[in-house]
């Protein structure tokens, strides 16, 4: 008795099932992850924005509040005459707390003398200057009207410490001890074009103005320089 004929798959077909096989061995490949989303960050996030937007319309609104003042760009000692050159411009926060003078008026400060000292950088304000030079409280101004070769050669400036000297007259002997003398600190000075003297105005106490005035009147002095404003 002959055995039934053994049924031999075709090639196309082994090659179906063993790619089904294969597939099923294969692991399969986990889906991503979803992403949550975090409230704070996305809060945070808002809030920065929001910031942003806050600083560029305090800057933009900080700028439009500027305002262009008078400040100091060199030094000017007490009692000295205010020229173009020693200012400058400054824009500032407009602030009411400040009483600066505004460029505009910068011609009214120009030739106005130093109320006090006024440093560079410095904004310059009503009482910075005035139009004329007041002595302080218990002081007196006394011009002192000299030659050239009663001065030092070296200029006189404003706030420099002095010493009038009483001189003999010109046919006396020397002294034969100290001669008398009074201090003064300069307040300003300025030369007469037509005689070429010069103007020496000094404040001292005024118990001491009288005694000045009149060893001035004698026309017998000399202006000794002692120190310089500020310590020079």
């Amino acid at each position: 008795m002959s055995s039934p004929p053994t049924h031999q798959p075709a090639p196309d077909q082994l090659d179906d099932d063993f790619e089904i096989a294969e597939a099923k061995l294969e692991p399969a490949v986990a889906a991503p992850p979803k992403q949550r989303r975090r409230p704070a960050l996305i809060g945070l996030g808002v809030a920065l924005v929001a910031l942003g937007g806050l600083g560029a319309a305090w800057l933009a609104t900080s700028m439009s509040d500027t305002v262009a003042v008078i400040a100091v760009r060199e030094d000017v000692a007490r009692g000295e005459q205010i020229t173009a050159d020693d200012l400058t411009t400054a824009n500032i926060n407009a602030d009411p707390a400040l009483d600066p003078i505004p460029e505009s008026r910068e011609n009214d400060v120009i030739g106005q003398y130093a109320s006090v000292d006024l440093p560079a950088g410095t904004l310059v304000t009503e009482n910075s200057f005035s139009g004329s030079i007041q002595p302080g409280e218990g002081q007196s101004m006394v011009g002192v009207a000299v030659t050239t070769a009663q001065l030092p050669s070296e200029p006189l400036r404003p706030g420099d410490t002095v010493r009038i000297v009483d001189t003999p007259n010109p046919q006396d002997d020397p002294p034969g001890s100290t001669p008398d003398s009074i201090e003064a600190t300069v307040v300003s000075t300025s030369t007469d074009d037509e005689t070429g003297q010069r103007m020496v105005n000094v404040v001292l106490p005024e118990v001491r103005a009288p005694d000045l005035a009149a060893r001035i009147a004698t026309g017998r002095i000399v202006v000794i320089l002692m120190s310089r404003a500020g310590g020079e």
